[in-house]
């Protein structure tokens, strides 16, 4: 029984020597009670280190296979038949079980236990997952804004030396042969098909009207 009061099923092996014959032949004398006193110490000894332990820190040290739970009922077990001329090397739990009661329980709570575990290992990613997103998603939206206002720059640059390259080709002499052309541009769409044109006399195109010989 367990230290949450846990019923198991434990059967073990035991690996031994006689290393005293003379000490052994004195003490005990014969090979089955020896078998007997092993019997017992090992008995006892995993019944009593089981009870300061819970059942599934017991599942789970097996499952791992650390061997932990071994070492101490081995060391306890040496301890105790050191004086019959018997050395113990080792003790290993060969079979380790629940009551047949109990295992369906036992199975399901492990399996609860796990799920938790996993859903806490995924809700830890998600979160993991949506900083690294939104630190993504901040970054782009700093280096479109910072992309936007540099290609506004240059466009502004870009006006402004179109504006300087025009104002330098047609100053002068240029230039009037410029707006002239334009004027005749503007004129152009304005007299398609039949229309009627009014015009301020200041127009800029009255003024080439104005300057026609009838």
């Amino acid at each position: 029984m367990t230290k949450d009061k846990k019923d198991m099923v434990i059967d073990n092996y035991v690996i031994w020597q006689i290393s005293d014959p003379v000490e052994f032949v004195k003490s005990i004398g014969y090979i089955s009670e020896a078998e007997r006193r092993i019997d017992a110490a090992v008995y006892n000894t995993v019944k009593n280190t089981m009870g300061t332990l819970e059942q599934n820190s017991i599942i789970n040290e097996k499952l791992s296979g650390r061997g932990k739970f071994d070492k101490i009922v081995t060391d306890e077990v040496a301890r105790q038949l050191s004086g019959y001329g018997i050395t113990v090397y080792d003790v290993k739990i060969k079979k380790l079980d629940l009551p047949v009661e109990n295992e369906e329980t036992v199975y399901e709570r492990m399996i609860s236990e796990r799920e938790k575990i996993a859903e806490q290992y995924k809700a830890e990613g998600e979160c993991e997952a949506n900083k690294i997103k939104n630190e993504v998603d901040k970054q782009v939206n700093i280096i479109i804004s910072e992309a936007k206002a540099s290609a506004q720059e240059l466009i502004g640059e870009g006006e402004a030396e179109y504006i300087r390259i025009l104002s330098e080709a047609y100053s002068g002499e240029k230039k009037e042969f410029y707006e002239y052309v334009k004027t005749l541009e503007a004129m152009k769409a304005s007299l398609k098909g039949e229309k009627t044109l009014i015009l301020p006399i200041d127009s800029p195109i009255t003024k080439y009207f104005r300057n026609i010989d009838n």
